[in-house]
This record gives structure tokens, C-alpha cells and sequence, in this order.
């Protein structure tokens, strides 16, 4: 009985990973998003987007479809290659009003826009963008491999798309540390800052079920990109993925 009741308790401990509730949640802490991404990861969120942007390079001039783009940092980022325009989509408003703040006052930022909708149903046209990018996004959706197929069917043919995600380090001390530091200090740190319970206990459960290197490239696989490969970062605290589409 007492372990039944212990796992009761756990069970009701868990973030809904619903995606309505997901949305609201970014609503929520949209507000203190920035500067928790930047203190929760030591500032290397700025330098994992900076390499992920790399992978896009050989779309300058591009057009580039920013998917769950949230406050905007990696399309800001992204401006550094020069795309002919980059698209911005996100589902939670609160969200995309921090970024249009940002906007307001950046220069050159007439070639991002922005638009309201959800990652699983991209409204474009087939064919459409040379590159797509998702970070920090993919783990919160419902169903990965139907956003995967999006990102694809929105692809040019030799389009590249770039997916930047948090990932389970595989180094037995590292995971041990990195374990420790996002089920305790993360949650404590994001649930002071943000004054929002849940959203700091969801991002360690989202982190722990997201599929390993293997069965993501394979997923990417099944989507039927090709020449999807990872690239760890930080002792694989977070994976760069890219893959094409077929010319």
C-alpha cells in the first residue's frame, strides 16, 4: 500500500505534456524566458545556436522557416546569414509578443516575420522554404515524426533542416552531475525566477523521454530526409540534428 501511494504521488507530480497545456505554460513564463534559458545553461544556449545557424549557411539568401522560434533568439541569430526573409511560427502568443518586442528595436529585423501557428500543421505551401530550424522545440511536440514530415513536405528539394535540441549526456559522470542538476536545481532556480511550478518540473521530464541519437536519426530517417546526422554538443547536453531532403 505505502508504495502504491508513493507512486500515486509521483504520478501526480508530472507536468500534463498536453499541448494545450504546453501552450499555456510558454504563455506563462515568456516574460523570464530569456533570461532562464541564458542562467540555466551557463550562457551555452547562445553558443549551441550559433553553431546550429552554421548548418544553414549554404541557404544564404535563403528563405527560412523558424518552427517554435518562441522569443526569437535563433532567428535573430540567423539574420548573420543574410536569409532573403525568415518565417517565425510559434504557438503560444505571450511568446511571440516578447519577440515582437525584441523586433521593435533591432535593426534590420524587417525580414523576420512572424506567425501564430502550431508546428504540426505548418500553413505553407509545399516546397516552400530552403531551410527550416527548430530549437529547444521539438521535444514538446505531440507527435515527432508528423512534425518531421512538416518540416519535410515545406522543404525545397536539397533543403536543409536543423533541429537543436536538450539530450541525455551518455558519459556515466556527466549524466550523474547533469541528472542531479535538472531534476533539483533547475526546477528550484526556474521555480523562483518564473513563479511558475510546473513549466521548470516539465523541462527535466521532456529532456529524460526524448528519444536518444539513434531512434531520432531514425525517425528523421523515416520522415525520409537523407544524410541525417548528429552533432553532440557540451558532453551531449544538447544535439545538433540536420537532414535534407532529396533533390
Amino acid at each position: 500500500m505505502k508504495l502504491a501511494a508513493v507512486k500515486t504521488m509521483q504520478k501526480t507530480k508530472r507536468a500534463d505534456p498536453s499541448p494545450e497545456n504546453i501552450r499555456t505554460m510558454f504563455d506563462a513564463i515568456a516574460p523570464t524566458y530569456d533570461f532562464l534559458n541564458h542562467l540555466l545553461s551557463f550562457g551555452l544556449d547562445i553558443r549551441w545556436r550559433k553553431k546550429a545557424i552554421k548548418h544553414l549557411q549554404e541557404k544564404r539568401s535563403g528563405m527560412i522557416l523558424d518552427i517554435a522560434s518562441g522569443s526569437g533568439d535563433c532567428s535573430l541569430a540567423a539574420m548573420k546569414i543574410q536569409p532573403r526573409m525568415i518565417v517565425a511560427t510559434d504557438f503560444a502568443q505571450q511568446m511571440l509578443k516578447v519577440f515582437q518586442q525584441k523586433l521593435n528595436v533591432h535593426q534590420g529585423s524587417s525580414i523576420i516575420q512572424l506567425i501564430t501557428c502550431d508546428a504540426l500543421s505548418l500553413p505553407f505551401r509545399n516546397e516552400s522554404f530552403d531551410g527550416t530550424m527548430v530549437a529547444f522545440g521539438i521535444r514538446n511536440f505531440a507527435d515527432k515524426l508528423y512534425a518531421l514530415n512538416e518540416m519535410l513536405r515545406v522543404l525545397k528539394p536539397n533543403g536543409v533542416s536543423v533541429i537543436l535540441e536538450l539530450t541525455q549526456p551518455q558519459t556515466p559522470v556527466i549524466a550523474q552531475l547533469y541528472s542531479l542538476y535538472t531534476q533539483w536545481g533547475l526546477p528550484l532556480v526556474g521555480k523562483i525566477i518564473s513563479r511558475h511550478n510546473a513549466a521548470y518540473r516539465y523541462l527535466p521530464e521532456s529532456i529524460a523521454i526524448f528519444p536518444n541519437q539513434q531512434e531520432f536519426l531514425a525517425l528523421m530517417t523515416k520522415a525520409e530526409f537523407v544524410d541525417a546526422h548528429a552533432c553532440s554538443l557540451s558532453f551531449g547536453i544538447a544535439t545538433i540534428y540536420v537532414g535534407r531532403k532529396r533533390k
